[in-house]
């Protein structure tokens, strides 16, 4: 094995090459391999995997130094789709959109201005953190860091709305490989029942369901009534099992 392929352990289930260059991080799905000198369209380390052991995420980055590619083929498939679509006289995914992997655009508001849905950008925290404690949100994992490593893992499930260049909504997606998850999903006060929160959550299952998402999860506190009656609305339920957590500190 070569020097640069050679991993120094950084902390648990987190690995990096002698060059600096690659990461390897154990996530719900498997192990990924993050390329430091390659980004995707977000800005954000070029994902490869999820591969099932440590070893064969080390065995890629010899592959992976010849040339990026990128972890998910979901916009392939969403084009693949669409185009299934228009060859059977199917009207277009509404959730989607009849562009696949484009930004979506809704109908102009009555600013004049267009909304706009795209994927997290990593200049985005500030605004959505503001975004979040106008909602009410509190909550750990909010800061750059972990939003990053959120929409590396889940391309294209991690959106955001903006209008203006402001961002108005959220939505943020993710897969574990047997159940999807939608977290914050929040509208600014002076754009809420316009439908951007529908728009968020529809793409966002859309594509939870090319992933081969069976089933969907949200979390809504008790005292959150709007919240409860939008998710209602959709379609969920409330299921039979109150859910426990434990927060992780540093070890």
């Amino acid at each position: 094995m070569a020097d640069d392929e050679k991993l120094k352990r950084e902390r648990a289930g987190t690995y990096r090459t002698q060059d600096g260059r690659f990461t390897i991080e154990q996530s719900a799905t498997g192990w990924l391999l993050l390329d430091g000198e390659q980004a995707n369209e977000l800005g954000l380390p070029l994902a490869r995997g999820p591969f099932a052991t440590l070893d064969e995420a080390r065995g890629a980055i010899s592959t992976a130094r010849s040339g990026p590619r990128p972890i998910s083929d979901l916009g392939e498939r969403r084009a693949a789709k669409q185009a299934s679509a228009r060859a059977s006289g199917a009207a277009p995914d509404r959730a989607t959109g009849s562009r696949a992997g484009k930004a979506r655009k809704a109908p102009p508001r009555p600013t004049g201005r267009e909304l706009l849905i795209r994927e997290l950008r990593t200049v985005d925290g500030d605004a959505l953190r503001a975004l979040w404690r106008s909602a009410g949100f509190s909550s750990i994992g909010d800061d750059d860091r972990s939003l990053a490593r959120l929409a590396r893992r889940n391309p294209g499930l991690v959106l955001i709305a903006t209008e203006g260049g402001r961002v108005v909504g959220s939505a943020l997606g993710a897969w574990d490989g047997r159940r999807g998850w939608i977290y914050h999903v929040a509208t600014a006060e002076n754009h809420r029942r316009h439908g951007v929160a529908s728009r968020l959550v529809g793409q966002v299952e859309a594509g939870l369901r090319d992933l081969g998402c069976p089933k969907v999860n949200v979390m809504v506190r008790d005292e959150n009534e709007g919240a409860r009656e939008f998710w209602t609305a959709r379609g969920y339920g409330l299921g039979p099992a109150r859910q426990f957590s434990r927060e992780l500190g540093e070890t």
